[in-house]
């Protein structure tokens, strides 16, 4: 597996600069801006998010036929399903395209359950697509508890059933990592100089510190595929 990186353009530091003044931290930005490319087919389901006000929805692409069902651990209703993702989904096999599932799987404790359940409901050949964030704040919702290493998601998946096709390191380096970290502190119209600045000068330092590249991930992002 090739654990790729985010490259800077001014596109990129453009678009940066728009969702910190939406609010979006560096991390979440990170996601949304990787997430462009992305294009869902078929039968989707999205693990824990209950509606398509989660702002990935503004960047995944949806060909005509995407039908997307939402899941919720406390309700159902149009379009959400009521599903615990630490217990056997009550859902056939073999029956979705896609699993998209952002910042959750932190917050699940059974999260092999989670994932090889996922496999379970995939089809052939079906698309997981996920994120789990790594060096952020402790964030309860209404529990916070795991942090994965690349390695781990792979081999979490793996064993599932799943072959990594893709992951992207989303970070920079320790500077932004940091800054990162305190994000919520800095007043709103600081935001964007701090956070430009520390990737720039991140920039700088990993092409010195080539070793140390991939040392501060605010997370991953990656795509597997059922086997």
């Amino acid at each position: 597996m090739e654990l790729t990186g985010q490259k800077i353009s001014y596109p990129f530091f453009t678009f940066l600069v728009k969702e910190i003044f939406r609010g979006k931290s560096l991390a979440r930005s990170l996601l949304n801006y990787n997430l462009k490319n992305i294009v869902l087919k078929g039968e989707v389901l999205d693990l824990g998010s209950k509606s398509n006000k989660a702002s990935y929805n503004r960047f995944l692409q949806k060909d005509v036929e995407c039908n997307i069902t939402f899941t919720d651990w406390h309700e159902s209703g149009d379009s959400i399903l009521k599903l615990n993702l630490e217990e056997k989904f009550s859902i056939e096999d073999s029956i979705y395209d896609f699993i998209t599932c952002f910042n959750t799987l932190e917050h699940i404790y059974n999260f092999k359950n989670a994932v090889s359940e996922s496999c379970r409901i995939l089809k052939s050949g079906g698309i997981f697509i996920g994120q789990t964030p790594f060096l952020v704040n402790y964030h309860a919702d209404p529990n916070d508890y795991f942090r994965y290493t690349h390695q781990a998601i792979e081999k979490i998946f793996a064993e599932a059933g799943f072959v990594c096709e893709r992951m992207i390191y989303l970070g920079f380096g320790p500077l932004s990592a940091s800054f990162a970290m305190k994000y919520h502190v800095c007043p709103k119209f600081l935001r964007p100089i701090f956070v430009i600045g520390s990737i720039l000068l991140d920039n700088i330092i990993m092409k010195y510190k080539k070793s140390q590249r991939l040392r501060y991930p605010l997370g991953y992002l990656y795509i597997m595929k059922k086997r």
